[in-house]
């Protein structure tokens, strides 16, 4: 690959570039790393991290591998779900971050608008109305044994 022989440096990022397993890097830069790893302390140092820390992700990963119809069957269940529920009540729900207080407050807005409104009109109802409305409202109340 080229004439000088691999540093530590060089070393650590193929060790995150390519993992721990050397067996499967090209063959020039496994020759170098080899050779290195005769030599160096250091790179023997960063292989044994590199090895734990891909022994933890094997750990956490799952192992199962999936297959072409177990993908699809994710993703077209996940636009099912999506397909069902209407954009904007998405927009409202599945609110995370900055857009949910915005959410909030665009939910609470006509909410406080409609409070606000009623409170401060002036009352056109006269009392006759409210009368004849109320008397239509409990007339079939007046026949029940505890209306008394």
């Amino acid at each position: 690959m080229h004439d000088k022989p691999m540093t530590a440096g060089e070393f650590d990022a193929q060790l995150d570039r390519r993992g721990a397993n050397i067996e499967v890097w090209p063959s020039e830069l496994a020759l170098d790393a080899r050779r290195l790893l005769a030599q160096s302390a250091e790179a023997r140092a960063c292989l044994k991290r590199a090895s734990a820390f891909d022994a933890l992700l094997d750990d956490a990963l799952p192992a199962l591998s999936l297959s072409t119809g177990a993908i699809r069957s994710r993703v077209l269940d996940a636009v099912a779900r999506d397909a069902a529920r209407p954009s904007w009540l998405g927009w409202f729900v599945g609110a995370t971050g900055v857009r949910r207080p915005i959410a909030i407050v665009a939910a609470l807005i006509p909410l406080c608008l409609g409070f606000a409104f009623g409170i401060y009109e002036p009352s056109t109802a006269s009392d006759d109305l409210v009368s004849d409305v109320s008397l239509l409202a409990f007339a079939d109340y007046e026949g029940y044994s505890d209306a008394d």
